[in-house]
């Protein structure tokens, strides 16, 4: 496998950080960790100085509100709104980025028993960026680990993606860490992936369920399926 995908995404993204304020500081090991140790626990977090950051977040961040690791420590259920901590500015140059539409990747077993939500809620990603991803994917772990997905996530396993459309994107937001589906050990305030990838959450209406919660209705699901090749 080459490092195609690591320094297509990482590399334009490393700035040099020692001028800049401590949250972002903060901001800026935590993607080191979670992006060179995955399976890394967040309580592992510490205050280093230099690493990297999504430059849009280095101005991003309003000072003197909660820093990157009170947001990640305070845990599912207890984090801030991220209009709390993050500039308006910055929230909505985020958002502009799924103009186009967004995709979810799915395990169709998980969709047909559960639907396209969980809570009522699905993380996203821009759908071009995602698509210029999968083209630069040499292998389905090269994809899986850029897309802070399990070891092993496409293997044995039947996958599809789920595009939505533009009117699509109900309640499109920042992630705030408390969704159904937020992964503790890999989740970064912010809204990008260790490996730089943004994300998004949408709502899913409630009557988009599966066979095991509430019966299968795909006419009653958002988006339209289309095939994963890797």
């Amino acid at each position: 496998m080459s490092k195609g995908i690591g320094e297509a995404l990482i590399r334009p993204m490393k700035n040099a950080l020692d001028d800049m304020p401590v949250h972002v500081r903060q901001l800026a090991e935590m993607f080191r960790k979670h992006g060179n140790v995955h399976k890394r626990n967040s309580s592992d977090i510490t205050d280093l100085d230099a690493t990297d950051v999504p430059s849009p977040l280095q101005n991003g961040w309003k000072p003197d509100t909660w820093t990157p690791k009170d947001v990640d420590r305070a845990g599912k259920g207890g984090r801030p709104d991220p209009g709390d901590y993050l500039d308006a500015d910055y929230v909505k140059n985020h958002l502009d980025q799924f103009n186009d539409g967004a995709t979810r990747i799915y395990k169709t077993e998980s969709l047909d028993n559960y639907g396209p939500g969980n809570n009522n809620t699905t993380y996203v990603f821009p759908t071009d960026q995602l698509n210029n991803l999968m083209e630069q994917a040499n292998s389905p772990a090269e994809l899986a680990e850029a897309l802070g997905l399990p070891d092993g996530f496409f293997e044995g396993a039947d996958i599809q993606l789920r595009d939505f459309g533009p009117d699509e994107l109900d309640g499109l937001r920042m992630p705030d860490g408390n969704e159904g589906g937020t992964d503790e050990n890999k989740w970064i305030p912010g809204g990008y992936l260790p490996s730089g990838i943004p994300e998004a959450v949408i709502d899913i209406p409630e009557t988009a369920t599966g066979m095991n919660n509430g019966g299968y209705n795909p006419s009653f699901w958002p988006g339209s399926p289309r095939p994963l090749n890797l």
